[in-house]
């Protein structure tokens, strides 16, 4: 009888599948074993013997009943599959090995909870159930198992051991942090070794799926790319550049070159890069790869929408697109990428000590992580942020916090866990000369300011006089008040009038995403106006003459303060704007407390007046958002309550409760689900099912091909909102009737084009919407 592991992508039997871990755990030990200090060579070894003994428990009839009915396409037999992982650790001969000099019980304690915990399970290991499904059905392949896999098996389980795998929580408890950080670090690396060898096709080295590009380094790519263009070096990249050793928290404003500084930074090592929005990560991975620019290749994307993106993206013909685009997203997945660009919920999840969350924490245990604009995250957010810098920290991860403004609450929480002590971390906060003329990589005064004492909607005569011959930027707090000041302007004659917001579906929110990009060049010649929410503010390169803006809380306020004037470039022959270009409208304000808390808008809106009428520098909004954020400035407000009791749950969290998926979606913050909008948005969404449905279930391309064009009719939605607004307008809600999609709803709501999806919107609670 054949042995199988593995159906998928190739038919593997159990010992080719284990020498292809074998192969993957020699590629981590090659490539980055140095780097993993906390590792000696006993750990690799155990890792060793935890690869040889993982998928033993594969042997049992269920799960070769099973494996051989899909290879075989034939209808299984109704014989228990009780979880290999856990019949793993009956089959390996602990005693024998207790007798080695090699190791002690407390490595194979850490054996047995590796390979017992290599997959996950709802189910819970019962000695009694292993035990009986050892006798029944392994007993008579222990000689075969020795052959195939050429190591000793027990001949009975080892009960002392399957009882350890019982108790798991009690490793996360331990007195001895040393122990754990060993689990943590093995426990992961197989992880990392498992997943590559069950993606990797029998043609393929591994090391596709485990660590790319190991002798390449971004670092050099950056300075070959500033030699080839001429560019010096500025302040915060020689920083970078001469710290690589170190942690930074750097802050410095936009147009500092922070991009190359971080770059410069990871260097040689292997680097995972973090932004809020998809969009800026999309934007920053077109400029990695591409070969007019740094054209660092082995760069992966990694955030919910990177597949879609990819494939759009990609000039081959559509089938070679869809399998590079499948290739490149698993191996991103996989992180073995030498540079990742991605969301924080992709690669962040670890402190919620999720069941699995060791594979990412032992990676970046050996990287370097860059955590970009950190205050455009809620406090929970950047509570859970802070918590895994201070875990990366404790395995030997390094990290750079990089932003345009920073709260001192923040810092504060950094010190008090002597994360910023002067012999590891390099702090520094770059201010770029003001004057052009006497230094060229200086940066003018881009911006000045005046406080309106009205509501936005009130301000479409300056608008409508302004947008005849220049590009004005309107930027308010909700969709309600978006499709509001749309009404309002629209109607104008002559004038170009636009609009974006969150609530388009995918298809026509990418398109107005590249309108609103190619408008805003300051090379363009277009006149006219584009209203949007604060979707604008970190997610789209954009360089507009005018700003009105409704008031915000001051991080919010100079993240679009930053979509005028961008480069510093409107204002070639005075250098400076002579006249203000960024009005705030501090009046009838939309989205307070549903978005933004009103007494952090009041307190930055007070520490505007004095720049009411005047310019206003880096400096200047780097000290203010500062100010503001700080714990005394805070006290009595949600933000502070909310950052410290973060803090405090994050502490008391018990291990190994939460899912994967759970742990994800409190870093999206979701509180969204998907619809489609509209009868004609239905009407094709329902053609394209009927396609799916004629489809051979083996056409994995011609699926998927399909799913893509399904999620581009889709909107996501606040949940709560959609209910509010479905009993009030009494329109229908219903899932879609196929069971790959039923993740889908339909609502009969009025949607178009123009104007996106018209619920009111002026309740809903996130920051970027």
């Amino acid at each position: 009888m054949v042995f199988y592991a593995k159906s998928k992508p190739d038919i593997l039997t159990i010992s080719e599948h284990t020498s292809d871990v074998l192969d993957g755990v020699e590629v981590l030990r090659r490539t980055y074993g140095e780097r993993l200090f906390l590792l000696n060579e006993k750990d690799w070894e155990l890792l060793r013997y935890a690869a040889l003994y993982h998928d033993v428990g594969k042997y049992s009839d269920g799960f070769q009943n099973k494996i051989h009915s899909a290879i075989h396409n034939k209808k299984a037999i109704q014989i228990e599959n009780y979880p290999h992982n856990y019949l793993s650790v009956a089959l390996i001969p602990f005693y024998e090995l207790e007798d080695t000099t090699i190791f002690e019980f407390e490595d194979l304690y850490l054996l047995a909870l590796i390979v017992g915990y290599h997959h996950e399970r709802d189910r819970l290991p019962n000695n009694s159930e292993i035990i009986e499904i050892f006798n029944t059905q392994l007993r008579r392949y222990l000689e075969q198992i020795k052959n195939d896999i050429g190591i000793p098996i027990a001949d009975e389980p080892y009960e002392q051991y399957i009882k350890i795998i019982n108790n798991r929580r009690d490793i996360y408890y331990s007195e001895t942090k040393a122990l754990l950080n060993r689990y943590i670090l093995l426990k992961g690396l197989l992880h990392r070794a498992d997943y590559a060898a069950s993606a990797k096709r029998k043609h393929e080295a591994i090391e596709n799926y485990v660590e790319q590009a190991i002798n390449e380094s971004v670092g050099e790519k950056v300075t070959d790319y500033m030699k080839v263009k001429n560019y010096d070096f500025r302040e915060l990249q020689v920083i970078a550049s001469e710290h690589q050793d170190k942690n930074i928290l750097l802050v410095a404003q936009t147009g500092s070159g922070k991009t190359e500084a971080s770059l410069l930074w990871i260097g040689q090592e292997k680097g995972f890069i973090t932004l809020p929005l998809r969009v800026s990560i999309n934007a920053m991975y077109d400029r990695i790869r591409n070969e007019n620019n740094i054209g660092f290749q082995s760069t992966g994307l990694l955030h919910s929408g990177a597949f879609d993106y990819l494939f759009v993206s990609t000039e081959d013909s559509e089938d070679e697109s869809f399998e590079l685009t499948t290739t490149q997203l698993l191996q991103a997945e996989l992180l073995a990428s030498k540079l990742t660009l991605s969301t924080i919920d992709q690669i962040f999840k670890f402190p919620l000590l999720y069941r699995g969350f060791e594979k990412e924490l032992a990676t970046l245990a050996y990287s370097k992580v860059v955590i970009d604009e950190i205050q455009s995250y809620d406090p929970h957010i950047v509570a859970i942020l802070i918590q895994g810098i201070e875990m990366i920290t404790k395995l030997g991860g390094k990290w750079m916090i990089m932003t345009a403004t920073l709260p001192a609450i923040f810092v504060d929480e950094l010190k008090k866990r002597k994360l910023l002590e002067p012999d590891i971390t390099k702090q520094c906060k770059v201010i770029l000369p003001n004057n052009p003329k006497e230094n060229k990589n200086a940066v003018p005064i881009r911006h000045k300011i005046q406080l309106l004492n009205k509501g936005i909607l009130n301000c479409v005569e300056e608008v409508i006089s302004l947008a005849e011959d220049k590009k004005v930027l309107i930027v308010v707090n909700t969709v309600l008040q978006a499709l509001a000041m749309y009404d309002a302007l629209n109607n104008e004659p002559n004038i170009n009038v636009n609009l974006l917001h969150s609530q388009f579906t995918s298809k026509d929110r990418q398109q107005k995403e590249a309108a609103i990009k190619s408008f805003g060049q300051i090379d363009s010649n277009e006149a006219g106006i584009w209203i949007t929410t604060q979707i604008v503010e970190a997610s789209i390169d954009v360089d507009f003459d005018y700003l009105f803006t409704e008031a915000a809380t001051p991080d919010s306020l100079f993240q679009r303060f930053g979509r005028c004037n961008r480069k510093g470039k409107r204002y070639p022959k005075t250098i400076v704007p002579l006249e203000p270009n960024v009005f705030i409208c501090t009046q009838e304000v939309s989205g307070l407390e549903s978005i933004y808390e009103e007494t952090i808008v009041e307190n930055g809106l007070e520490a505007l007046k004095k720049f009411d009428g005047q310019l206003i520098d880096e400096e200047s909004k780097i000290n203010i958002v500062e100010y503001i954020f700080s714990r005394e400035n805070l006290s009595g407000t949600k933000y502070l309550k909310t950052f410290d009791e973060s803090l405090k749950e994050l502490k008391k969290l018990t291990p190994f409760n939460l899912e994967k998926s759970d742990a994800q979606k409190i870093l999206r913050d979701i509180t969204s689900c998907l619809i489609i909008p509209g009868r004609e948005c239905f009407n094709e969404a329902m053609e394209l099912i009927e396609e799916y449905e004629k489809l051979d279930k083996k056409d994995t391309i011609g699926r998927k091909k399909i799913i893509y064009q399904l999620n581009q009719l889709t909107i996501s939605v606040n949940r709560w909102r959609l209910e509010v607004r479905k009993k009030e307008k009494g329109f229908k809600l219903n899932r879609l009737d196929h069971k790959a999609f039923s993740h889908i709803l339909y609502a009969s709501v009025k949607y178009s084009t123009e104007r996106g999806l018209e619920l009111a919107c002026d309740d809903v609670s996130s920051r970027f919407f």
